[in-house]
């Protein structure tokens, strides 16, 4: 059934206030982002705005899920066609890095973290990137194609090392060059769990 006409301008007036407090958060900051600037860039009301967030902090929110589900879609896509298992990790991982060096308009991880507190950037994480990375790494346990103990640790473990390239990356001048370091450094110590 398709959308009403009401149905579709509510949509395009989400995405516009999501479209501008991107650009503005991403820009500016989050702390000196004003809801009144979100509003005015998109040339919509504060009383739209109101009617799709909760606050700044909800839109925020919302940007940042939008922004882990195409973390996510990327991996799966990257690792859809790759039958050997190491090779397929390592095409998840490599989708992962690509995504923190190849977008100027991305919230970055320590805005994140500020703004929604660990607990909370945790919950939204293990939604998303966190459980892409337990799930294939519980298929290669279960396969007897690592040795591991805990999926748990080792899932922990591997995401911490990609959040953390993220973050070099991200605060490097030469983003290509620590790309294909810090990739080169986990494509290493995940041959380590190998068999």
């Amino acid at each position: 059934m398709p959308k009403s006409r009401k149905e579709e301008y509510a949509e395009l007036t989400r995405n516009a206030l999501l479209e501008s407090a991107l650009e503005l958060f991403t820009s500016k900051g989050y702390s000196k982002t004003s809801i009144e600037d979100i509003v005015r860039n998109a040339r919509l009301t504060r009383g739209a705005l109101y009617h799709h967030f909760k606050s700044k902090e909800d839109l925020f929110t919302v940007l940042y899920e939008k922004q882990m589900a195409q973390v996510r879609d990327n991996i799966q896509e990257a690792m859809k066609n790759i039958s050997d298992p190491i090779e397929k990790v390592l095409a998840g991982q490599k989708a992962q890095l690509d995504y923190s060096m190849g977008r100027s308009k991305s919230i970055r991880l320590d805005v994140v973290i500020g703004v929604l507190g660990y607990k909370r950037w945790r919950e939204i994480d293990s939604a998303y990137t966190i459980k892409v990375i337990r799930e294939f790494l519980q298929e290669m346990k279960d396969s007897g194609f690592i040795n591991i103990g805990s999926v748990d640790y080792a899932t922990n473990l591997l995401y911490a090392l990609h959040v953390e390239a993220a973050l070099t990356i991200s605060n490097t001048e030469d983003k290509v060059a620590a790309r294909a370091e810090l990739s080169e450094m986990i494509e290493r110590m995940f041959y380590g769990l190998k068999s």
